[in-house]
């Protein structure tokens, strides 16, 4: 049996063949569908959005790993094929980033200093959830390997991931593990002396997003829904909407709470967006040894970090004397920062497709360029959740025209077509109006950004 890998769809991956491809100054696609899902994928969206919505769910289904593969589980190896997306750039590099993966905010900020970006968790996908929305069934599907795996290896802490609305197409058929470091391991200590320059910097991505959460273990937890308009409380609690969002899914359930008495119910770092404790502290020790200089960035919200990239992309603009080309709006994994950097655009980075998200929007849109174009990325989830923005959210969060290079209008927000040729509009744009950002942050200059908020 093979050692069981993250899938390529899966946000580290993504994240660093990213930053991978922008340091190299070339562009990757983000989804990497093999040809046969590429067609089927353009069929369906040929189809109206519920054809793509039964559909899709059907593939991720093929994705997941058989659960007994976890026997098999090394660190190391998931390490590994993340430093392997850096073996063909060469020399040295001023920085490195590590910490939250926070889509394309951590993708740029990454770039705007010229350094590669070493994730901090690791998810893998198991096949069978819970197809019916009983939150003990999803439990144990893969508590035992949690619990071995956290007992093995002092480095990291298990977290189960199960949220039932935002991820309700997935969970019905796989079930999520996920893994955080809590220490420094080898591999990235020898990667950060290798390559990474004399005196250099270590700039770790503190994200301070909290979450209700089940302790089930020393090191393993177990959290239910996730980030968007929808509290912790609330899918613990339940709510007449999502009574009525269960009715219409068929779930068995509108609220998801494990038994207290079994298992404590605390607040804690959330899995996508938060970090653990102890890896920022053996960072600072080890840059201390090395004669490396280490600056922490803690944010409490994941739209923190997206208004730093905003911030970091105006001041390279600024280095270079020159205006911002545009605006680009994105969402979730449906980002591409070697875009903006090819081109002075404003990268702007949107957590989902959730009503906080176009809220969010809204704030920032003043900030955009008038005169300048705006491209958005509307993001298909294929889920019709309860704090799902409408389009009319999203134009109205704008406040102007704009270039739509994700989700179209009619199939919103299950466009299969959107998966493969979202970039493509972009990317064009991109060719024609190509003016490459010179110039990098320090890092101090990047902290200086962080410290003004």
């Amino acid at each position: 049996m093979t050692t069981p890998q993250e899938s390529t769809e899966s946000s580290s991956p993504i994240i660093t063949r990213a930053v991978a491809a922008g340091l190299a100054g070339r562009f990757v696609q983000n989804y990497e569908f093999p040809a046969w899902q590429r067609a089927v994928l353009l069929a369906l969206g040929a189809l109206p959005q519920g054809a793509a919505r039964f559909a899709i769910s059907g593939f991720e289904a093929l994705s997941g790993l058989p659960p007994e593969s976890l026997s098999q589980f090394s660190l190391d190896e998931l390490i590994q094929a993340r430093l392997k997306d850096y073996s063909g750039l060469k020399g040295r590099f001023p920085a490195v980033t590590m910490g939250a993966g926070l889509g394309g905010a951590t993708s740029y900020l990454s770039l705007a200093l010229g350094a590669p970006f070493l994730p901090q968790a690791f998810v893998i996908s198991l096949n069978k959830g819970s197809y019916n929305g009983d939150v003990e069934v999803y439990l144990r599907r893969s508590l035992d390997q949690a619990l071995k795996i956290a007992k093995n290896d002092p480095r990291l802490m298990t977290i189960q991931h199960y949220d039932p609305v935002h991820d309700g197409w997935l969970t019905r058929f796989v079930n999520h593990l996920r893994f955080k470091l809590i220490d420094l391991p080898e591999q990235y200590a020898q990667f950060i002396r290798q390559r990474v320059e004399p005196g250099g910097a270590v700039v770790y991505l503190e994200g301070q997003a909290e979450w209700l959460r089940y302790r089930v273990g020393e090191r393993s937890v177990f959290q239910v829904g996730g980030w968007g308009d929808i509290s912790a409380q609330e899918f613990l609690e339940g709510s007449p909407r999502l009574t009525a969002y269960a009715r219409q899914t068929g779930l068995k359930t509108d609220h998801w709470p494990l038994n207290a008495e079994n298992f404590p119910l605390k607040s804690g770092p959330e899995s996508e967006w938060g970090c653990e404790p102890g890896l920022a502290e053996a960072l600072e020790r080890f840059c201390k040894n090395e004669g490396l200089r280490f600056i922490r960035l803690r944010f409490p919200h994941p739209n923190d970090f997206s208004r730093l990239a905003f911030s970091a992309a105006k001041k390279l603009l600024e280095k270079e004397g020159r205006a911002p080309a545009g605006t680009l709006v994105e969402c979730f994994s449906q980002f591409d920062s070697t875009s903006a950097l090819q081109s002075g655009l404003l990268p702007l980075w949107l957590i989902f497709n959730t009503v906080d998200s176009a809220r969010y929007l809204k704030e920032m849109s003043p900030h955009f360029p008038t005169d300048k174009p705006v491209f958005f990325s509307p993001l298909s989830t294929f889920s019709l959740t309860p704090d799902m923005a409408r389009w009319s959210d999203w134009t109205e969060a704008l406040g102007r025209d704009f270039i739509n290079i994700g989700t179209r209008p009619s199939h919103y927000p299950a466009d299969a077509r959107a998966l493969v040729k979202w970039v493509e509009p972009l990317r064009d744009w991109v060719d024609q109006n190509r003016q490459p950002i010179q110039v990098r942050l320090t890092a101090e200059e990047l902290a200086a950004l962080h410290q003004r908020g």
